[in-house]
């Protein structure tokens, strides 16, 4: 049996160091020390938990009308653009070349600029993606511990690091439930 949790315990440690988690190398010392503690799983499914979380949903609302808006507004000042070009090359023909050619260089200094505002803009709505990401999983993590410690927990797995567990060890309505008291909105 022992042997056996041991086994588990490397095997969950090196998924995680291959999943991009972090493995702390545990001295023989606190190893034995840690011999007696019992090994009681907890497994969370992060992608559910944003899916159905009130903070989830919120940040996935309040992303999508940002990208809305900045995609409405980029767009309206391409089509002003682009009927700039249109009017511009209609009147071809009865512009001297050099002005013609000034124009022209004129609207693609304008096109320059709303592609260096678009990434801009796009660039701040990863800025508030990020920030909103980083409010809801600081709460996430509270309330990961708070439910481990009831339960008496002490290992919890993201469900995409394994293959399969027993259901009972599955906690993410619980952490649901617990991320919606905790934060129930995300403002970015």
């Amino acid at each position: 049996m022992r042997s056996m949790r041991i086994w588990i315990i490397a095997l969950i440690v090196a998924a995680a160091t291959i999943g991009g988690g972090i493995a702390i190398p545990v001295h023989s010392a606190a190893a034995q020390a840690t011999q007696n503690v019992p090994l009681v799983v907890g497994v969370v499914d992060r992608p559910t938990i944003f899916k159905k979380s009130k903070a989830g949903q919120s940040l996935e609302q309040a992303l999508g009308d940002k990208r809305k808006a900045i995609n409405a507004e980029i767009s309206k000042t391409e089509q002003g653009l682009r009927a700039k070009r249109q009017q511009l090359e209609q009147q071809r023909s009865s512009l001297p070349p050099a002005d013609y050619q000034a124009k022209v260089a004129q609207l693609d200094k304008e096109f320059e600029a709303l592609r260096k505002s678009a990434n801009a803009k796009l660039k701040d709505w990863e800025q508030s993606r990020k920030k909103g990401l980083d409010q809801i999983l600081q709460t996430l993590e509270g309330v990961i511990r708070d439910i481990a410690q009831k339960r008496g927990m002490t290992l919890i797995v993201d469900r995409a690091m394994i293959v399969m567990a027993a259901e009972a060890w599955d906690i993410t309505n619980e952490v649901v439930k617990g991320l919606d008291a905790k934060l129930p909105k995300v403002s970015i």
